[in-house]
């Protein structure tokens, strides 16, 4: 019983990625319930029970996040933008997306700068390398599992113990954390990290995604994680504002090449931040 309760766990995942891959899409029922396993109601029910949002405020508020991570880091046109996310005109996407963040698209990017400026410090000073490596990263497979947190909890630590808890046969050949919501737009509640592992090893109880798979702005970011905070206000207060690149809505993904599984101190080690660029 402890197998099938861990596979139908996976399965729900699997569903998410879904919904996260094809958000903009019209995603039908059957397809849904093809790969959860589950008959859409009770794929419905499990799925608030994990998440606190029914399948289609996901798919929205999915649609309108992204909406607005390109109105922040693009310079595309806003009826360009509202086709992209899949709403069928400008209309509808203005409608929708004041309904969510009490302002309407165009105002929300007017006050880019203001909110950039405004991304969250820490109280300690890192070192950062603000000129990034501009790299192409090939697409790679991972194992994740997932937490609700705001990036800066204990969750974090929990989750990549519950995950490396598994018996892997295989080394683990690099750890990732995706940084799946951009916590200037998403509710701290609903925010998203994910742990991942790369390893030649096959576990069966963990869903698999699909990482990179695109151009990427490199950053290094040099010591503990407590003061990962201080490298993104440079890289999005800083660097970015400073800069004409266009960064994608897909998430920032964190490679741990310097980690606790390899180096002795936290002052010690060694992060690599990929901002995906358009």
């Amino acid at each position: 019983m402890k197998t099938r309760k861990k596979m139908n766990l996976k399965h729900i995942y699997n569903t998410r990625n879904y919904i996260e891959t094809n958000y903009n899409q019209i995603i039908s029922i059957s397809a849904v319930e093809d790969i959860s396993s589950y008959s859409y109601r009770n794929l419905q029910r499990v799925f608030y029970s994990l998440f606190q949002e029914t399948i289609g405020a996901y798919q929205t508020r999915l649609k309108v996040e992204n909406g607005y991570k390109k109105l922040l880091y693009s310079n595309e046109q806003i009826s360009d933008i509202a086709l992209e996310i899949g709403f069928a005109d400008v209309q509808s996407f203005s409608k929708t997306f004041k309904k969510h963040f009490k302002s309407s698209p165009s105002a929300a990017r007017n006050q880019k700068e203001l909110l950039l400026n405004d991304y969250p410090k820490s109280e300690e000073h890192i070192v950062c390398i603000l000129e990034p490596e501009i790299v192409f990263v090939p697409e790679i497979t991972a194992y994740y599992s997932s937490c609700k947190t705001s990036y800066i909890n204990p969750e974090i630590e929990n989750l990549w113990d519950s995950l490396l808890e598994n018996e892997i046969a295989e080394p683990i050949s690099d750890f990732f954390g995706i940084i799946t919501d951009d916590i200037l737009i998403t509710e701290k509640s609903k925010c998203t990290y994910e742990a991942c592992i790369v390893t030649e090893a096959i576990i069966r109880n963990l869903p698999t995604k699909k990482l990179f798979g695109g151009r990427y702005a490199r950053f290094l970011h040099h010591g503990s994680y407590k003061t990962l905070e201080d490298t993104y206000q440079q890289i999005f207060g800083g660097w970015f504002l400073s800069n004409d690149f266009e960064i994608s809505h897909l998430p920032v993904i964190e490679q741990y090449i310097k980690n606790d599984s390899n180096c002795k101190t936290p002052a010690d080690y060694l992060t690599a931040i990929y901002i995906p660029l358009i």
